[in-house]
């Protein structure tokens, strides 16, 4: 193996709670791509960019966890911040765009696949709890509580000193960004209906001023706030707060929030336009209720086949 190669491998902390839940998740919605692609005679039902889309998801969470990106955001505060962008900006949309909820609900069990199915169909308690709890509102103000509550000073520096708690950080920033971009992207399961387009630009729109803030509050001050990156030994030669500054200046700047936004957007109508106005060759294919009960529609045609035949012969054997 090359020397370049071995030492940037061997940087990587290959966490097992990490590594396993990843490839979970990537296994499932492979398997589930791979059968509804083997069903279908078309090929935009599931196309090779949602699998790329999620794959890469999962890949920039592993960079942002387990790469060196990890260690060095305990040292320099602008990594750390660069990690939250990969979290919130970028992998939790690409996960998103590629719609995972139907497929990873294919790539399971067809017993398992019926019993979770069934927790989202039209008349469970379960989507009605959890569509009351994830309503577009709610998903704007935790995804904005979140994420500016850790960049408090006393929170931010608790997350850098305490395993535990950096590790919540981490898991609370994805679930709010997993939660928020599911309204703005509009994948499965649709249990809100259909949000309007204005309404997801001004979820976009509301999250730039509390983070452009923040952002000034932090590239422009005077001291030190984060104190725990006076306490490590500095590298590649900026102060604690030169380091500071770049982090501030890294979450401030509209420009790379919109870059990112607009990538977004025209990802997500090219993946759109796939659908729109093509035949279904697995009809209901992400039809909650038919996941739970994929043969009934079979058979209702199977019943009402014979009996047409039954009353052909019937009317036969009269003649």
């Amino acid at each position: 193996m090359h020397p370049l190669l071995q030492a940037l491998l061997s940087a990587w902390e290959w966490r097992i709670e990490t590594t396993v839940l990843l490839l979970t998740m990537g296994t499932l919605y492979t398997v589930g791509w791979r059968r509804l692609r083997s069903r279908s005679n078309n090929p935009k039902l599931a196309t090779k960019r949602k699998l790329v889309a999620y794959l890469s998801g999962l890949a920039t969470l592993a960079i942002a966890f387990m790469s060196p990106v990890d260690p060095l955001g305990g040292q320099l505060l602008f990594m750390h911040m660069v990690q939250h962008k990969l979290v919130i900006m970028i992998a939790a949309p690409l996960l998103w765009l590629a719609n995972p909820f139907p497929f990873s609900l294919w790539g399971l069990p067809i017993g398992l696949r019926k019993r979770i199915g069934a927790l989202f169909t039209q008349d469970a308690g379960f989507r009605r709890f959890l569509k009351k709890i994830t309503n577009p509102g709610i998903a704007w103000l935790a995804f904005i509580t979140i994420y500016m509550g850790w960049h408090d000073p006393n929170a931010y520096n608790l997350a850098l000193r305490n395993g535990f708690v950096h590790d919540l950080e981490h898991i609370s920033f994805f679930a709010a960004a997993m939660l928020f971009w599911w309204h703005i992207v509009g994948a499965a399961p649709h249990i809100h209906g259909n949000v309007s387009p204005w309404a997801r630009l001004a979820m976009l729109i509301g999250v730039i001023p509390p983070t452009m803030i923040a952002g000034i509050v932090i590239a422009t001050a005077p001291n030190v706030i984060y104190t725990y990156y006076e306490t490590v030994p500095r590298i590649w030669g900026f102060t604690a707060l030169q380091d500071q500054a770049i982090g501030g200046v890294i979450m401030w700047i509209p420009s790379s929030e919109m870059i990112v936004w607009g990538v977004v957007f025209l990802l997500a109508g090219a993946f759109k336009k796939e659908d729109q106005g093509l035949p279904r060759p697995v009809p209901n294919w992400d039809d909650e209720e038919k996941m739970v009960a994929p043969g009934l529609e079979h058979r209702a045609r199977q019943n009402k086949w014979r009996k047409l035949a039954e009353a052909r012969a019937h009317a036969a054997t009269i003649q």
